[in-house]
């Protein structure tokens, strides 16, 4: 079939769909609430379509955070061992060594003072007492043997750089701080002390503060130990202490997955967790986003537009409604007019258009199943003389009466009754023998004379109606006009045989006369 043909099918079909369901009001009332579902659907995907782009810049942003910090940390951590590394080199020089010790000791923490948030930096002989102190010319009285970076050192030539877990600063108040240090070798290979530099919290705290997590966000710093060095916002309480002595944080996901963004619940909040392991030195950083103060625009969008898209739902499908409504009361009045069309106003039988279509449909029919259909023809007996005497309105009242009694005679839905004119009502009996018409006619004709109703013209002194059956089988391509006119003559000889009567056609169920 060609294409053309195709969208004219189509478009013929989809016209007759939509004709259709705009005829019908209950159907326009569910189409507006499936419409209405359908972009209520559209709106709640596109909402949560948004909703996963938030939190996808959310993650990105987040990523981008703990790259940055990641970088800044692993640069001045390369500087501060770049400072141990010349402090090492420089006194392992004979030409050093002989220098004056004010001289010497200026030349050696020379390149260490471009380094930022040095805390201390000190050079400890091999009994771990401070020989060269940055912060003074007369070294201070501390020794540090027993710290861990100082017996690691002394017992494992091959250490190379030390990262220590967080510790409490002699040389500033129990500060808490970190120490990088590397081992002196004197020329023989035996132990000849350390160098040691500690580094300023400060340092952590400026670098935390310049970076926006929100309200609900949390930085976290951990040391090799899973001590807290740092954390975001600041609070000196759990400083030093693991995560799980604060008693504040769930357990975080296990694994070393470093390029993820986890899904976490987080200080009692639903939050996104980027965690990093520096390669450079045993340091954990943890980024921590609360998920909720990210979604609060989103969410804000959600009533904003979601509320839009019900208000505008909610006015759809009240205008379908109305339109249903409407819709409801125009078929009520087509029927009605349709009614009126087919029906007699003042009887309230079929009129005489209708009743001729009821005819021709009975009669066509019968001829298919070949059965026979009967035919009364009924007429009121002296109505022109009851209109004289009782007046028209009484004539009317009468009228209306007689069609009661004739629609009530008929008991079979098949069964029709019509004024045909004047006085005159016909009877349609499809499928009825000449025996079943002539009882159903005297049931008529029994039924008006017990409506007793008075006409003081008739001979009887009451309305009569004189009847004319007719009963016949459809031959070939005859009309029913053939079987009314049968009808008719009956009609006739019950007026001349003295009225109230009933009056048989001799006309056999063949449809042949008598």
């Amino acid at each position: 079939m060609p294409m053309h043909r195709w969208r004219a099918h189509i478009a013929l079909a989809v016209g007759t769909a939509v004709r259709w369901v705009f005829r019908t009001p209950t159907l326009i009332v569910w189409s507006g609430v499936g419409i209405s579902v359908m972009v209520m659907g559209v709106a709640v995907a596109l909402l949560y379509e948004g909703r996963l782009l938030v939190l996808a810049r959310a993650a990105d942003n987040q990523r981008n955070i703990v790259e940055v910090m990641e970088r800044d940390l692993e640069l001045n951590f390369q500087l501060y061992e770049a400072s141990l590394d010349a402090v090492v080199t420089l006194l392992a020089r004979a030409d050093v060594d002989a220098l004056p010790a004010t001289l010497r000791r200026e030349l050696i923490f020379e390149r260490a003072g471009a380094s930022r948030h040095i805390g201390s930096l000190v050079v400890l002989d091999e009994h771990g007492d401070i020989v060269i102190d940055a912060a003074s010319e007369t070294p201070r009285d501390f020794n540090f043997a027993d710290r861990d970076y100082f017996k690691v050192h002394r017992d494992d030539p091959h250490v190379g750089l030390f990262v220590s877990g967080f510790i409490q600063s002699r040389l500033r108040d129990n500060a808490p701080t970190m120490v990088l240090s590397r081992r002196l070798t004197r020329p023989d290979g035996s132990f000849g002390g350390v160098v040691s530099l500690a580094v300023d919290i400060a340092y952590f705290r400026n670098l935390f503060d310049h970076i926006e997590v929100g309200k609900q966000g949390v930085i976290l710093l951990l040391g090799k130990d899973g001590s807290i060095l740092m954390r975001k916002p600041y609070d000196p309480g759990v400083i030093g202490l693991t995560m799980a002595q604060t008693g504040r944080y769930e357990a975080l996901p296990t694994g070393r997955d470093d390029r993820r963004i986890f899904p976490i619940r987080f200080l009692g909040h639903n939050s996104l967790m980027s965690r990093r392991i520096l390669s450079s030195v045993p340091l954990t950083l943890i980024v921590v986003t609360s998920s909720d103060e990210i979604l609060a625009p989103w969410h804000q969008r959600v009533i904003e537009f979601g509320g839009l898209f019900l208000l505008l739902n909610a006015g759809f499908v009240g205008i379908s409604i109305l339109l249903a409504a409407q819709l409801r009361r125009r078929l009520r009045a087509e029927r009605e007019l349709r009614l009126l069309a087919r029906t007699d106003g003042l009887t309230g039988l079929s009129n005489r258009r209708s009743l001729d279509k009821i005819l021709g449909n009975e009669w066509r029919r019968m001829r298919r199943s070949g059965r026979a259909m009967a035919v009364a023809f009924i007429d009121i007996d002296w109505f022109k003389r009851y209109n004289d005497t009782h007046g028209h309105q009484a004539g009317d009242a009468a009228l209306a009466a007689v069609a009661g009694a004739i629609g009530a005679a008929l008991q079979r839905p098949s069964d029709a009754a019509g004024r045909y004119g004047g006085e005159e009502f016909i009877a349609v009996m499809p499928d009825t023998d000449t025996l079943g018409a002539q009882r159903v006619a005297e049931g008529i004709r029994l039924a008006v004379d017990r409506l007793n109703l008075e006409h003081a013209s008739s001979d009887f002194g009451r309305v009569t109606v004189s009847v004319g059956v007719a009963c016949r089988t459809p031959q070939g391509r005859e009309p029913v006009d053939v079987l009314v006119k049968d009808a008719d003559d009956a009609l006739y000889r019950a007026k001349e045989t003295g009225r109230n009567r009933v009056i048989v056609a001799s006309t056999d169920d063949t449809g042949q006369k008598g």
